[in-house]
C-alpha cells in the first residue's frame, strides 16, 4: 500500500494526514493559495474592510492606495530549528498574499486608516461630505 499516494475525496484523507495533520508538505492544502477572507461593511459615512490573518503582526502588512485601488498584502517567513545529539530538526514557513479593492470616487482618500488587533485588519475608508446622505427630515404643510 502506498502512504503517499493522493485521493481525490476529501472524504477519504491518507494516513499522513491523520498522522500528521495537514500542516505537512503531504497535505492537500498545500496547493491552494492562502487568501485571507473580508467582510466589507457601509455606513451613512464610510466603508469598512475586515480582513482576517491571526498569527500575523502588523507589521507583516503592506497597505497601499494608488489610483483609487487599496493593495493589501503580507509576507512572513518562520524557521524553527532543534539540534540534539542525535539530530537537527529544521522547519521553515513562507507564506505571502495580496488582495486589491478599486475603490469608488465617493471614498476620502486622505481620511483611510488602518489597525490590526486580534488577528483581524481594519482598515476604514471614509466617504467625502458630499457622499453622505442627508438625514431625512419632515416637510411642514403649511
Amino acid at each position: 500500500m502506498n502512504l503517499i499516494r493522493r485521493t481525490s475525496n476529501p472524504l477519504f484523507p491518507s494516513l499522513l494526514d491523520e498522522f500528521f495533520g495537514t500542516d505537512t508538505p503531504f497535505s492537500t492544502m498545500t496547493n491552494r493559495a492562502y487568501v485571507p477572507s473580508v467582510n466589507i461593511s457601509e455606513s451613512d459615512t464610510a466603508f469598512e474592510l475586515a480582513l482576517a490573518a491571526p498569527g500575523k503582526t502588523r507589521k507583516d502588512f503592506n497597505v497601499e492606495l494608488d489610483d483609487h485601488v487599496l493593495t493589501v498584502s503580507s509576507e512572513s517567513k518562520h524557521e524553527d530549528e532543534t539540534k540534539t545529539e542525535q539530530y537537527t530538526r529544521r522547519e521553515f514557513r513562507y507564506d505571502n498574499f495580496q488582495r486589491s479593492f478599486r475603490l469608488p470616487d465617493t471614498i476620502d482618500t486622505a481620511g483611510i486608516n488602518a489597525k490590526y488587533d486580534n488577528g483581524i485588519l481594519t482598515i476604514h475608508l471614509p466617504k467625502h461630505e458630499e457622499a453622505i446622505p442627508e438625514p431625512k427630515k419632515q416637510i411642514e404643510i403649511k
